[in-house]
């Protein structure tokens, strides 16, 4: 019965829009089995929540899923599944935003309430306080990260990839590595970068913090900078808008982009960190830009690659990834990846924290979110100028709850083999993930590995990208370098 039901949920992923009429006049309930059970596993879960092993029994998991769902329509939350609920389900799997699992992260900024954030997205204070498990409704604070509802489509299942298109004969394919050191008060990055450099073609340094006076500090890689020349890489000066608080600083990259003078200022300053220390060029990471600065943003790039190219410097960006073009929305609104696309040298697309540490549980880039993201990004940005955002770790959650914490992929396996864990592989979202006991609580860990990095390498050569782009050096399981050169 497992098997037949397992397969049965493998087809239903891959191939179904809609609820077949058969399951929904069967009343499914606490310790049932058959296929209508594996029916209703797989809907739950392309829908966002969490039915456990897809195994086609109805057991707790299955049943705290339904309950979930239940109360998110507002229908009686009994954890059976009759009538009313087969209809909400199928209204659901024909539009994903009505299952009210997805999530949009957001960053509390100085004088926020819980009542202005609600009213920003449309959705109401108890629902952030109830998802963000907050104690009470006035515990917020700057710089803190809320998991907010939001009406987007969970990323669909998708068919089985062909196989890989190899790259054009003579056409480069841009291996970068994040390089993280002053920061982070370890050399993880180092050692990556010394054991696999024949891979990687260029390294980012997230090195830079721009200041409120347009001006740049940070620490020079010396080192690293040695060694990349010795062996032909190229090196980027990662700028970033980090402020003392620890997280990406929106006011200061307001203020900086606001103001014609300082955007002058920071581009000078810019172009004399990159001259001065014979970077290849610059990698902006501005995070968290409002909204309202996006034109701004984009003068800003314009301004600086006008600078720079007459140095034969690069100007590449990082910018967050989606799937269409939404200029309100607080994350990605900013970035006109069109008018971005033909100013810039190469954009790193952070194709990476579909879920993450203040979300709910599941894939940090399922297979089908990240090819969603390049059909739209290679639409408006020329392919070749693409950096596939690949991420080298993975988040710990409570198994069922939010709150989340990082961790490296190899933390990851070496947490599985701790606690005797199994890990499992979701043909869905082609990543891997498992579930351990570190006590009386289950906890649940998705993360990044050589598998699902392979998936992801297959789509940036179907889509004939530039390259890809690694966050970061240090988290990795060295397996992907093999993976990244049999492939390229």
């Amino acid at each position: 019965m497992k098997r037949i039901g397992a397969v049965f949920v493998l087809l239903f992923l891959l191939l179904s829009t809609t609820l077949p009429a058969q399951a929904a006049t069967r009343t499914l309930a606490l310790g049932d089995q058959g296929d209508d059970v594996a029916e209703l596993q797989a809907i739950l879960a392309r829908l966002g929540f969490k039915p456990g092993p897809l195994d086609a029994v109805f057991g707790y998991q299955t049943k705290q899923a339904v309950t979930e769902f239940q109360t998110r329509q507002k229908l009686a939350a009994d954890g059976i599944v009759g009538p009313a609920t087969w209809e909400a389900l199928d209204l659901a799997l024909a539009d994903p935003s009505r299952s009210g699992a997805s999530f949009q992260r957001y960053i509390v900024q100085p004088k926020d309430t819980l009542y202005l954030i609600a009213q920003r997205y449309g959705v109401s204070v108890e629902e952030i306080a109830k998802v963000n498990a907050l104690p009470t409704l006035d515990l917020i604070y700057p710089g803190q990260a809320l998991a907010i509802p939001r009406s987007f489509p969970t990323a669909p299942p998708v068919s089985p990839l062909p196989q890989p298109t190899p790259a054009p004969a003579g056409q480069a394919f841009d291996v970068v590595g994040y390089y993280v050191e002053y920061y982070a008060g370890d050399n993880l990055s180092w050692e990556s970068f010394a054991a696999y450099q024949d891979t990687i073609s260029t390294v980012a340094a997230f090195s830079y913090q721009i200041n409120w006076d347009g001006s740049v500090s940070g620490q020079t890689y010396h080192n690293l900078l040695k060694e990349a020349k010795a062996t032909g890489k190229s090196v980027l000066a990662l700028v970033h808008n980090i402020g003392t608080s620890g997280g990406f600083d929106r006011d200061l990259v307001h203020a900086i982009l606001t103001n014609a003078s300082l955007r002058q200022t920071a581009v000078a300053n810019i172009a004399k960190v990159v001259r001065d220390n014979g970077y290849a060029g610059v990698n902006i990471d501005f995070e968290d830009v409002p909204t309202s600065d996006r034109d701004l943003y984009t003068a800003f790039v314009h301004e600086l690659a006008a600078e720079l190219h007459q140095d034969g410097c690069q100007v590449t960006l990082s910018v967050p990834a989606k799937t269409w073009d939404d200029p309100s929305n607080a994350w990605s609104g900013a970035f006109d990846y069109q008018a971005l696309g033909k100013i810039a040298d190469a954009i790193m697309i952070m194709t990476y924290d579909e879920h993450w540490s203040g979300g709910s549980a599941g894939p940090v880039a399922s297979i089908g979110w990240v090819k969603q993201v390049l059909d739209y990004a290679t639409k408006v940005i020329p392919a070749q100028k693409i950096r596939l955002g690949i991420a080298a770790y993975g988040y710990d959650w409570p198994a069922d709850g939010y709150g989340g914490k990082a961790v490296t992929s190899t933390a990851a396996v070496d947490l599985a083999q701790r606690y005797g864990a199994t890990i499992q592989w979701d043909a869905v979202s082609q990543c891997p993930h498992f579930t351990y006991w570190p006590g009386n609580w289950a906890r649940e860990v998705w993360f990044e590995n050589p598998s699902s990095t392979a998936a992801k390498l297959d789509l940036a050569a179907q889509y004939h990208l530039g390259g890809i782009a690694i966050w970061r050096l240090g988290f990795e399981d060295p397996g992907i370098w093999k993976v990244i050169a049999d492939k390229f």
